[in-house]
């Protein structure tokens, strides 16, 4: 039996430890991406606060048991070092109990983003590289060195040409492809004209570009004053408890020595001598003041314990005593009391029914002025319970409406249309009576009807009312919000934006309520840093707004707020993937559909934005990849972007994938019925045209690039009949005249093309590398080398600071160096070969490995015989005869040259 409970015990430990590791193991798990690191941390919310500083990121603790089961799960972790560079442990010291994790990250550049979700008790923990700061430290090196950054706009050449003859051509007066007025575009795409988008003349694009959630405010009604301070005071202080006339016998005498006993707060022998007088005289008609006496009692000495509320049981015996009691001095004071008490309790039903009995009671006595107050706060409880008919049918009765003042009335029907969502009818019943006002007008009245005519989007008369409304109550409560309506309203109108920007700042100075100073500082921030399309550094400076202590907890408006605002920073700043990193951390299910719409409209720019970047420097495959990534959780969430549709079956033929061309050519042609996309434009766009036009257009291109040049040049003629596509039709015309060899013809297309002063259109980087070569490739082939070379020196002087962004720009301009070279090498005269030594070698620097390297290498050599540079020539020649890639012609050609060089060399 011993050696079973040995063997229980021990399997009970090994299980209890099993579990322990197993729990220590999942406290965190790591998921590694091509773009970001993501820790999920295991915990409750309370267990850590994070800190970051610089590379520095702290989780403090004050948990023990967490931190050591932390060290263990991090131990086991092995974090991916393009993120983390080190995490270490600081266990608690003597002058504080916090422990803390300190991860040190890679450097500056990586990002932290970090939320919890309560469902799932988790903390979620993002980490990804920024990669905008790299290029701006090269930007800043760049600027250092004092290097030019060249601003590369659309090429243009001189006015249209009819036919000619190439030979009669004077090489100084034809039209170059660039001058030095207009530079080549790495950054443009075709034609930068987005006519949908709006900016205003002060340089701000409109209020949805901003911070765009508005919600509804709540209006108030007309405050019912507490007639006392419950927490103080008694019902006594309504009806003073009297002396008793003793000399109309031993009832009286009595009674008067309970009192005398309360006086002196000698509660239990007033409770003795209260049982007496009941035992004596048990139909006595002042016994309700015994019950007075003793309710008062309990309430004293409730107050005297330091208790700030009335027990609840002394409340009862009040409603008991009130409805029972014969007089109606004491039934009234009764009554007004447990209105002030469920006031503070906010009990509205409780409210309503001492309100309605009160009335009933004061109109028995002929008391009216008690009873308007009654009739009151029958309306402060209908309208807190949001019954609008029932306050209509009271305001009917002749009595309440002689008894209350007509403003109070129009106050209350204002306030019940207002709660119950009915704007038009509370601005009905304003302009119905505002000129009987007399007078101020009551607060809830001009904060209620600005939020309503806000609501209805008529922003100037809110903006009335609201200025009135601080005119007469900037000290009121809700002051702060009518600060920031009318800020907002003032934005949305698009009016003057330094003074709109002078009233965020009154409303984040003079806020006292946390919620309107973060909705300020968000909405101040998006004004200056995301709305105006040229921030200066100091508007950029008004992000530091959006930052929000962790202790500080937001509404789930300000979150949706703080979260659109951060993202559309990115998206300013051209910062489309960490926009993108940081919109998949958005938690999207949660949100309204309206909400989500407008966080996946950004979410379609981003992936346009990125998309825009890998097409300016040819990026084919990556626009590929990120379009089937991303184009279900975003792109097909808005309406049809036509320029998008033709940069992605463009790309697909670029790459030769004429399987996903045909599939995204299919989707496209179904899209025709769908509203073409107005809103947002972050990223400038090409306009296209309509559909037919870009379906007309890829058609072509597709046959373009199969080679299918008879079917081509009837597309192209069908393209030519839409206007829009007019400016490209010469283009299109040189690449197919070309590849019929017709070069006489296709020098004059790209010709027309360049020279044609309409065009606003810029090329894709193939479809420019393709102009440049066929151009130039169809000059040569008519035998024009003066005017080659005049229009390849303007292009490699024009673009030899930025082809290395373009890769098939590059090879072009790679082949023109080398044609040039070997047209001034073909020249045999002693001055080409100076100029052909000092070109090759200025070549072969910037072409590490040219494809025509063994050529080169040879016209080198043999410009060096020919400028009688024996021994250099030589020694470049039988280089090239000991590597084993020149071929065995090139070699030949070196055998030769290097027996001239020895024959030279006997002869001096």
């Amino acid at each position: 039996m011993e050696k079973i409970f040995h063997i229980k015990f021990l399997t009970f430990l090994l299980f209890i430890s099993f579990s322990y590791a197993n729990f220590a193991a999942s406290l965190i798990n790591q998921e590694r991406n091509d773009t970001y690191l993501r820790w999920t941390l295991f915990t409750e919310k309370e267990n850590i606060v994070m800190e970051k500083e610089g590379n520095k990121v702290y989780l403090k603790t004050l948990n023990s048991e967490f931190f050591e089961n932390a060290k263990q799960s991090f131990n086991k972790l092995n974090p991916a070092t393009g993120y983390i560079k080190d995490i270490k442990f600081v266990d608690p010291n003597n002058q504080n109990n916090i422990s803390q994790i300190v991860i040190t990250l890679s450097d500056e550049e990586v990002e932290l983003f970090s939320f919890y979700k309560q469902r799932e008790k988790k903390y979620i923990f993002d980490f990804w590289r920024d990669e905008q700061k790299a290029d701006e430290k090269i930007s800043q090196i760049e600027k250092a060195n004092k290097k030019k950054v060249v601003k590369k706009s659309g090429a243009k050449i001189s006015k249209k040409t009819k036919k000619r003859n190439p030979a009669d051509i004077d090489p100084k007066k034809v039209p170059v492809l660039i001058d030095k007025k207009s530079k080549l575009s790495k950054n443009k795409l075709r034609d930068k004209k987005v006519p949908k988008k709006k900016i205003s003349s002060d340089g701000y694009q409109d209020f949805r570009y901003g911070a765009s959630f508005v919600w509804d405010y709540e209006g108030f009604g007309p405050k019912l004053k507490q007639t006392l301070e419950i927490a103080t005071k008694t019902p006594e202080y309504f009806y003073p408890i009297k002396d008793r006339d003793i000399s109309k016998g031993q009832e009286e005498s009595h009674l008067q020595l309970s009192i005398n006993l309360y006086r002196k707060k000698k509660y239990g022998l007033m409770y003795k001598s209260i049982k007496l007088f009941n035992e004596k005289y048990p139909n006595s008609k002042v016994s309700y003041i015994n019950e007075y006496l003793k309710v008062n009692a309990i309430i004293r000495n409730h107050i005297a314990e330091g208790n700030r509320e009335p027990l609840k049981m002394s409340i009862n015996l009040l409603r008991s005593l009130g409805e029972s009691s014969p007089d109606y001095e004491l039934s009234k004071a009764i009554t007004k009391y447990l209105i002030s008490y469920y006031i503070g309790t906010k009990e509205y039903v409780e409210i309503l029914k001492q309100a309605k009995r009160f009335y009933v009671l004061s109109k028995e006595n002929f008391d009216y002025e008690e009873s308007a107050y009654a009739a009151e706060a029958i309306f402060y409880g209908l309208s807190m319970m949001n019954q609008v008919e029932r306050v209509e049918e009271v305001l009917k009765e002749k009595t309440i409406t002689k008894l209350l003042p007509k403003q109070l009335q129009l106050a209350y029907r204002i306030f019940v249309s207002h709660r119950y969502g009915d704007m038009e009818k509370a601005i009905r019943y304003y302009q119905q009576s505002r000129k009987s006002i007399v007078g101020k007008a009551y607060p809830s009245i001009l904060f209620n009807i600005g939020e309503a005519y806000f609501r209805k989007a008529e922003f100037e008369k809110s903006i009335r009312m609201f200025d009135r409304f601080l005119s007469h109550y900037s000290y009121h409560e809700m002051s702060d919000y009518a600060r920031l309506r009318l800020a907002l309203s003032y934005e949305i109108l698009d009016k003057n934006k330094k003074q709109t920007i002078l009233l965020y700042k009154n409303a984040i100075n003079r806020s006292t309520k946390v919620d309107v100073l973060h909705e300020a500082k968000f909405r101040l921030a998006a004004l200056r840093s995301v709305r105006k399309v040229k921030p200066s550094k100091e508007d950029i400076e008004t992000r530091v707004l959006l930052t929000v202590k962790s202790k500080e907890k937001l509404s789930s408006n300000l979150k949706k707020l703080l979260w659109l605002v951060r993202l559309r920073t990115f998206i300013r700043d051209k910062k489309y993937r960490s926009a993108l990193k940081y919109l998949k951390a958005v938690p999207l299910t949660s949100l309204k559909p309206a909400e989500r719409r407008v966080f996946e409209a950004d979410g379609s720019e981003i992936i346009y934005g990125i998309i825009h970047d890998h097409y300016i420097n040819g990026n084919y495959s990556n626009i590929i990849k990120i379009w089937n990534m991303n184009k279900d959780n975003y792109i097909a969430k808005v309406a049809n972007d036509p320029y998008i549709n033709f940069v992605i079956g463009q790309s697909y033929l670029n790459l030769g994938l004429y399987k996903g061309f045909e599939k995204q050519y299919t989707r496209f042609k179904k899209l025709n019925d769908q509203p073409i996309k107005t809103f947002p434009y972050w990223v400038d766009r090409v306009e296209l045209g309509n559909k037919t036009a870009i379906l007309k257009e890829l058609s072509l291109l597709k046959n373009i690039k199969l080679e299918n040049w008879n079917t081509a040049s009837r597309k192209l003629e069908a393209l030519n009949k839409e206007k829009i596509a007019q400016d490209r039709y010469s283009y299109y015309k040189g690449i197919i005249n070309f590849q019929k060899k017709s070069y006489k013809a296709a020098m004059n297309s790209f010709e027309d093309f360049l020279s044609s002063q309409k065009r606003d259109m810029e090329l894709d980087p193939s479809e420019l590398a393709n102009l440049i070569r066929y151009y130039t490739d169809s000059i040569y082939e008519l035998g024009l080398l003066d005017k080659y070379q005049q229009v390849s020196r303007a292009i490699l002087e024009d673009t030899e600071k930025f082809s290395n962004e373009n890769k098939y720009l590059k090879e072009v301009l790679e082949r023109l160096e080398y044609m040039n070279i070997e047209i001034l090498a073909g020249k045999s005269d002693k001055s080409s070969y100076l100029i052909v030594e000092n070109k090759i070698n200025d070549f072969l620097q910037k072409y590490k490995e040219p494809k025509n390297y063994g050529r080169i290498r040879y016209l080198l050599g043999h410009s060096y015989v020919k400028n009688m540079k024996l021994d250099e020539g030589q020694e470049v020649l039988q280089q090239l005869l000991q590597d084993e890639k020149i071929s065995d012609y090139i070699k030949e050609l070196a055998k030769s040259e290097l027996s001239l060089i020895a024959i030279k060399k006997r002869t001096l």
